[in-house]
């Protein structure tokens, strides 16, 4: 195991910041982590290892983006990228991704992780959400899989007429059928919380519209799809180690006492046509 991070070393360290060795982040103080329960950022930049097993939802919410959206042939510009899983499934039918993410630690995983599955239409580059190194109207399509979405930056990169995706949570489903258990202990994160029905494998999709979506034109109303997605982490011992650093004790305990090794989520899909 690496030295002891602190979270005035992270501060500091800021985009730059240095991934620990695999698998680091087993060992760590259940009542004082570093980084925090709950700090995803941090998560990505300094266990970008972690983030890649942890983040098996966003393959769900690919996966269902391919029924709604075809990507063949398009340019995408994926913000946010993460360690890769949005950018890697799309480019399966793209032409070309940038995969854009403000964490060196984070770029330097996603190339390793492209250059390992042989991937030449994927590159990874570094910028902030807010400011990505893209040239106005160059990209088809703008995805932002758990990530923050800036409505006029990627409205600025979007060609005419180009497309808009957000991929995440629907309301109450911040950490998934995990949210009821965690909602006590962490208030001011977790605002509301979805039934329990909306995490049954068999809940049916939901289709709705946005008249508007951050104030950016758009071609037409903004469509919106919820449904239900499982992850598996294939081992009960596994899934508890991931979820319990992440989110706590109260989620490790949760998964070993149930004894599964999987994780329910009700996700959200919103795609918009941008008008110019």
């Amino acid at each position: 195991m690496s030295p002891a991070v602190t979270v005035e070393d992270i501060r500091k360290a800021g985009y730059s910041l240095e991934a620990a060795p695999p698998d680091d982040w087993r060992g760590y103080n259940t009542c004082d982590p570093v980084p925090g329960y709950f700090e995803f950022d941090w998560f990505s930049a300094y266990h970008p290892d972690l983030y890649h097993r942890f983040s098996l939802s966003t393959e769900g919410l690919m996966d269902e983006l391919d029924k709604l959206v075809d990507l063949t042939d398009l340019v995408i510009a994926d913000i946010g990228a993460g360690t890769g899983r949005a950018a890697v499934q799309a480019s399966e039918k793209a032409r070309r991704v940038y995969a854009v993410d403000a964490y060196r630690s984070v770029v330097e995983f996603g190339r390793d992780l492209v250059r390992e599955q042989g991937l030449s239409n994927v590159d990874y580059v570094q910028g902030d959400a807010a400011s990505t190194p893209l040239s106005d109207n160059s990209v088809d399509v703008a995805i932002h899989s758990w990530a923050i979405l800036n409505h006029i930056e990627a409205y600025r990169i979007l060609r005419p007429e180009g497309l808009l995706v957000s991929l995440g949570p629907t309301p109450g489903s911040l950490c998934g059928e995990l949210t009821a258990t965690l909602a006590p202990e962490y208030p001011e994160l977790i605002r509301s919380v979805a039934s329990p029905e909306s995490f049954d494998p068999h809940c049916p999709p939901a289709e709705s519209v946005l008249d508007s979506w951050g104030g950016i034109p758009l071609v037409a109303p903004a469509s919106v799809r919820d449904f239900t997605y499982v992850t598996d982490y294939g081992d009960m011992t596994e899934a508890a180690a991931i979820l319990g650093r992440l989110y706590g004790p109260k989620a490790k305990h949760y998964i070993l006492d149930r004894a599964q090794s999987t994780l329910a989520w009700r996700l959200r899909i919103t795609v918009a046509r941008v008008a110019k």
